[in-house]
């Protein structure tokens, strides 16, 4: 095994756990399921096509950019070579102090002054957005702690490489939250290819360099004062330095880690996160993971397959506490172990659910004592609470799914960092006789072309045919529809009041509006109807549709019956299961359980070049106007891959993007049809 230097990558590591540094370094031994692939990751965090679209704003040279010189020496020689000029920006700029390593983003090299620029693709509103927390102002805010702390571990680095002669000053390069391209296709221009599993590459097209002279929707921020004072040890992050000041903590852990020197750290939720963990696509692989929880925790390996507490469903809980008190368990878990909160909405509390959760997974009757009427096969259904509910949902019901997607370089012209693109939905339709149709769908193939007011149009065409009550599955859908109404009040559309009524009518205000009350036809989130009635304990802790679907097509024979024959796309009509192709939604594993209907398409990580274990993990998420939007793995990466596509591609992978939303939403119909056999509404 080659000696490795203390490299920027390890010094998040080490931030992120001190003990998961033996495992980072050898690679060769202890899996990581981080490096299993990274494409997906790098495609939704977009710091590749942002750090190239850096290099064109700096106008850096061919010759002065260094991504592909390779090996600690050779780097470090070729910016020594360069650093002989008295101007010069460099992309990739090596140093080497004691034991640690660097490569810089960005150096800009005017004599003596040496501005670091170390480019993120996070949104940020110099307005609004501060580094330091309002309260406790000697702490970091979290959202930004991870990436000030890597230009103040390459501050640091460098400022002690170069020596006193020179001055160092820190910037962090971000999306900036208020700047509009006024250039169509940014993000078109840095296209993410796929170099090897573990590799990836941006492919600049022909003109991105004019971008110079466009608007600049990254912006470098100052932050040489936070730097300065997390060096100095004068910012209150101890806890995640080991209670060591930061250039203690940067010695010991440079040590530790070219020592190959293994280190203890305390248990906490984090764990239940470590990607240190051998499975079925790293075979003989060593399981980091595990060696920690045997050690600190005195595991068994029988005790990982026992229901634990990183399953325990929501939130209100702090694990961290559980786990200094050596709560590792759902057995180990009582209601005193949760804070009572109000709620106004009818059926299952947050305590009431964790409560079912425990008793069903543990068999700990007493916990179930006072939901025992509605525990039937070991299944919770309040029949009851649910009949009420959908006694007030009006025919015929509507089941819609958008898929969105939001990255740092815009789209489009006009669009800010991480605005919102809606360019799918998916719509189901119910009847009151209980006849079920794929009614419509909207995907948008085109290339520099904004979708949003078309994707709107469409939806208000769909859904206003009726009075029927629509129905979601989570926030998404509100949350988007919300964003696109922002969007249309600074447009010029002829119809923009029109589309602003439909939405106000089937959405309700969120985030940071303040004004405004729920439409008349508020859209029904039928998770929250899952949340309230119903909880198979094969979800665990999870209530996602991918959770809760196989829950209920296994609770369910007559569905199983139903959907066993080839009947959709013939006497259920479907936009993309026609002209003789039909489909029937069941089958069963070996084990008599019904296989997950989304293995049953033709699988849109074929066209993305990943697998599909991959993509079902990958998940997107930002936060918008005070909203924690969620994008899905599929969606995001299968529309940046269409902007670059060409015809015959584009065919093949909209037709995949088609079906599998067109399975979102009649999943949305498989939970209505379960709930309809059990209540008889």
């Amino acid at each position: 095994m080659r000696i490795k230097l203390f490299t920027k990558s390890a010094f998040k590591q080490a931030l992120q756990c001190p003990a998961s540094l033996y495992y980072y370094y050898d690679n060769e031994h202890y899996a990581n399921q981080n490096n299993v692939d990274s494409f997906l990751q790098a495609l939704a965090d977009g710091g590749n096509q942002a750090g190239d679209l850096a290099k064109v704003y700096y106008d850096v040279k061919a010759d002065a950019d260094l991504a592909d010189v390779r090996g600690y020496d050779q780097s470090v020689a070729s910016t020594t070579e360069l650093f002989k000029r008295d101007v010069v920006n460099i992309a990739e700029a090596a140093f080497r102090w004691e034991n640690c390593f660097v490569r810089a983003d960005i150096i800009e090299k005017k004599g003596n002054l040496i501005n670091l620029i170390e480019v993120k693709a996070k949104s940020w509103n110099p307005a609004e957005d501060s580094f330091m927390q309002k309260r406790g102002k000697d702490k970091v805010n979290s959202d930004i702690l991870e990436y000030v702390y890597d230009v103040a571990f390459q501050k640091y680095v460098i400022q002690n490489a170069l020596g006193p002669l020179f001055k160092v000053k820190a910037f962090l390069m971000l999306a900036d939250k208020t700047a509009i391209a006024d250039y169509d296709g940014i993000n078109q221009l840095f296209q993410l290819v796929k170099v090897d599993e573990h590799h990836n590459k941006v492919v600049r097209k022909p003109g991105a360099k004019r971008l110079r002279e466009y608007a600049h929707i990254l912006k470098p921020v100052d932050v040489d004062e936070v730097v300065d004072r997390i060096i100095a040890g004068q910012t209150g992050e101890q806890e995640a330095l080991m209670h060591c000041s930061f250039q203690e903590f940067v010695k010991k852990m440079a040590k530790e880690y070219v020592g190959h020197t293994k280190m203890d750290s305390p248990l906490g939720k984090k764990c239940f996160k470590c990607p240190f963990y051998s499975n079925e696509d790293t075979p003989g692989m060593l399981d980091g993971k595990k060696e920690c929880w045997k050690k600190l925790a005195n595991f068994s390996e029988e005790d990982f397959s026992r229901p634990l507490i990183q399953d325990l469903w929501g939130q209100y809980i702090d694990r961290d506490i559980m786990i200094k008190e050596g709560k590792y368990f759902l057995q180990d878990l009582c209601r005193n172990d949760f804070k009572e909160t109000s709620s106004t909405k009818p059926g299952l509390t947050h305590i009431d659910r964790k409560l079912i959760q425990i008793g069903l997974a543990t068999g700990k009757v007493d916990l179930l004592a006072d939901y025992s009427q509605n525990i039937h096969d070991g299944i919770y259904l309040d029949v009851p609470g649910l009949k009420a509910e959908m006694t007030n949902w009006r025919y015929p019901l509507h089941m819609i799914d958008f898929e969105t997607t939001a990255v740092a370089l815009p789209f489009y012209k006009g669009m800010r960092p991480y605005e919102q693109v809606a360019f799918q939905f998916s719509h189901h339709i119910i009847e009151a006789d209980g006849s079920i149709r794929h009614e419509g769908q909207f995907l948008n193939t085109a290339k520099h072309y904004f979708p949003n007011f078309d994707f709107l149009r469409e939806l208000k065409a769909e859904l206003c045919k009726d009075n029927g009550t629509i129905f979601r599955y989570a926030t998404h859908e509100n949350t988007i529809l919300r964003s696109i109404r922002r969007q249309l009040i600074s447009s010029d559309e002829a119809d923009k009041q029109e589309l602003i009524a439909f939405i106000d009518s089937i959405t309700h205000p969120t985030g940071n509006e303040k004004e405004g009350i729920p439409g008349p036809r508020d859209m029904v989130d039928l998770l929250d109807i899952v949340l309230q009635y119903y909880y198979h304990p094969s979800m665990k802790g999870s209530n996602s549709i991918k959770a809760v679907l196989p829950a209920i097509l296994n609770s369910s024979k007559a569905i199983q019956k139903k959907y066993r024959e080839p009947i959709y796309g013939d006497t259920i009509p479907s936009k993309n299961f026609k002209n003789g192709i039909t489909k029937a939604w069941i089958e069963t594993n070996p084990d008599g359980t019904v296989k997950n209907p989304y293995e049953l398409l033709d699988s849109v990580a074929t066209f993305l070049g990943v697998r599909d274990e991959e993509l079902e993990k990958f998940d997107a998420t930002y936060v918008q106007d005070g909203e924690q939007i969620a994008n899905g793995g599929a969606a995001l990466a299968a529309y940046t891959k269409l902007q670059f596509t060409n015809e015959s591609e584009t065919k093949a992978l909209a037709e995949a993007l088609l079906r599998y939303c067109e399975l979102d939403t009649m999943s949305m119909v498989f939970i209505w049809e379960y709930f309809h056999e059990m209540t008889g509404v």
